[in-house]
């Protein structure tokens, strides 16, 4: 597949851990298993949902080999090589490429967000050390101005695809778009796929986001591709709360919708969280009996 194809739902997979606090390989195989099952378009891997600031570097190496394995070309791979320093980056860049990923990705490092010099030189190591497409998240963490990721996408030559989440996140689509710059081919909005209907009316090419629902998210891709868009607005609007939810509680509440579609085995997570109280339950329960009808996958 030509990555000018690349469209529609980019999950991400998120981590398992077992008991011991240890990643999960089997769950994360099974993880890798139902979202191709579910017809996304590729994966990112391991990105903000994955907790990839709380992974050893070789537990970031481990999320990336384990999807390329199992997808074994069936879709794309965009792997995560940000990092708090360029050598670094380079690193999980190089290691990404040798293992099989098909593109990297990478925010600017995201400790203390270093000048625009110090950035440009980040992308400029990155991509010389690959040969294959380089991504920019551009995140309000570490943002980047509309002219910044035309000059970093125009001037080095692997960078040609972004994720853009610098709030509000739609205008900035629509901002960098604007550009038409030759040298990008191809912008993917986040969030949690809220945003998803107003970013593809504004001509993002795809989403990416946590996977419990990515299914359906795909679907509702597919429905607007299709020019069905009442259908795809009302698929949306039946998702939209569990996505809303997720923006509220999580992680541990994604992980536990992967609980009840039969994929994970716990919501463990390593990023500080707040247990869900007997409100939090009531809603989840409530969210997930609406939505089960309209999930495309089952166990």
């Amino acid at each position: 597949m030509s990555t000018e194809e690349w469209r529609g739902s980019f999950a991400i997979p998120m981590t398992p851990y077992d008991d011991r606090d240890r990643i999960d390989e089997d769950v994360l195989r099974a993880e890798i298993e139902f979202c191709i099952a579910s017809g996304v378009g590729g994966m990112v891997v391991p990105v903000m949902v994955s907790e990839f600031r709380v992974l050893s570097e070789d537990e970031r190496r481990t999320m990336v080999s384990v999807p390329v394995e199992v997808s074994n070309g069936r879709i794309p791979i965009v792997a995560n090589c940000a990092a708090v320093n360029t050598p670094l980056a380079v690193s999980y860049a190089r290691q990404a490429q040798e293992t099989g990923a098909d593109a990297v990705i990478a925010m600017p490092p995201y400790i203390r967000t270093p000048e625009f010099p110090t950035i440009y030189a980040y992308y400029k190591a990155i991509s010389d050390a690959v040969s294959i497409p380089v991504w920019i998240q551009n995140h309000t963490v570490a943002a980047l101005s509309v002219a910044q990721v035309v000059q970093l996408c125009t001037e080095l030559e692997n960078l040609s695809w972004v994720k853009e989440e610098v709030d509000p996140e739609t205008h900035s689509i629509s901002r960098l778009l604007a550009q038409n710059c030759p040298a990008i081919k191809g912008v993917m909005g986040g969030a949690g796929g809220r945003y998803m209907v107003t970013e593809h009316a504004r001509g993002s090419k795809g989403v990416v986001h946590a996977c419990q629902f990515c299914d359906v998210v795909q679907r509702v891709w597919e429905l607007l591709d299709q020019g069905q868009d009442e259908e795809a607005g009302d698929l949306f609007e039946k998702l939209l709360p569990g996505l809303v939810l997720e923006g509220l509680l999580g992680m541990a509440y994604a992980k536990e919708i992967m609980i009840r579609r039969g994929v994970f085995k716990n919501n463990r997570i390593r990023a500080s969280s707040q247990p869900f109280d007997e409100a939090d339950w009531g809603e989840i329960d409530r969210v997930w009996e609406r939505l089960q009808p309209y999930l495309n996958w089952h166990k």
